[in-house]
């Protein structure tokens, strides 16, 4: 109960810091109902830290994401994302996809037609994770409000249309469906492998003696126990999966002082803990 409460306290120190993103917005002061408009979103971020790709992804961060809404959105084009940087990120032990520094993402939309000349507010929400080499903060959610003026008159001509984005969209990514299939897969395979390794041998008549002697003596069948057996096994390391994940959740580096992004990471791979 004890460790609890230094987990809780980092978690709130993490949330009272300064963010290191700041989120402007930009767009035309003025248009038509039925012109298309861009809103400019700027991400300037602080030295060493970085935000994730809007449609490149890697296992680990979670990807950026942006929505435009309000009265006179009437359809939207997919962002432009400048091409992010990939590398090696300590903090998650792998390749990711990421932006540094000031990062322009452009997000076309188009109004809708028929607006009466007016005042128009737009809600550009902005969904991402920001990390350094060290440590990451919980997932945060901003939203900036803007005031656009619809003008009377019919839509110019040119502006009426979505232009081909000239900068990095590529939606292709990881797949979340097959890479959790190949995981799934991973695994059940490396427990089948587990059976071919040399300690394995001299349990399996340890085991398979015990379950006979213990079906003896509670006329229980022995595929009852040993399905029970593997049962609590399995549940074992899922209910230990979940206290960690939960744990895990925004609570990193702070908490460990160390190289590790989060503290479920530490524990999976700290040689003491392990032993």
């Amino acid at each position: 109960m004890k460790n609890i409460f230094p987990i809780l306290f980092l978690t709130g120190a993490l949330f009272a810091q300064s963010n290191p993103v700041t989120i402007t917005v930009e767009t035309a002061e003025t248009a038509r109902a039925g012109e298309v408009i861009n809103f400019k979103i700027n991400a300037a971020m602080d030295n060493e830290w970085h935000i994730y790709s809007i449609y490149k992804t890697s296992d680990g961060p979670l990807p950026t994401e942006m929505t435009i809404s309000g009265p006179a959105v009437g359809s939207v084009a997919p962002i432009q994302e400048p091409k992010p940087i990939y590398k090696f990120d300590p903090g998650f032990e792998s390749d990711t996809y990421h932006h540094e520094g000031n990062t322009e993402f452009i997000f076309p939309i188009k109004l809708k037609r028929g607006l009466d000349p007016g005042i128009y507010t737009f809600n550009v929400e902005i969904y991402y994770i920001v990390c350094n080499a060290r440590l990451c903060y919980p997932p945060n959610t901003i939203t900036v409000q803007v005031k656009i003026e619809i003008e009377e008159g019919e839509a110019r001509t040119g502006k009426t249309s979505f232009a081909a984005p000239t900068t990095n969209n590529d939606k292709k990514s990881s797949g979340k469906s097959s890479s959790l299939l190949g995981i799934f897969l991973l695994a059940v395979g490396g427990a089948i492998l587990s059976w071919v390794m040399p300690c394995v041998y001299p349990m399996v008549p340890i085991i398979i003696s015990f379950f006979g002697k213990m079906a003896d003596e509670k006329h229980v069948s022995k595929n009852v126990i040993a399905t029970f057996y593997g049962l609590g096994i399995s549940g074992t390391f899922v209910l230990i999966g979940l206290i960690v994940g939960i744990l895990s959740w925004g609570v990193n580096d702070v908490a460990t002082q160390s190289k590790y992004a989060n503290l479920g990471n530490f524990i999976a791979t700290n040689p003491w803990i392990n032993l």
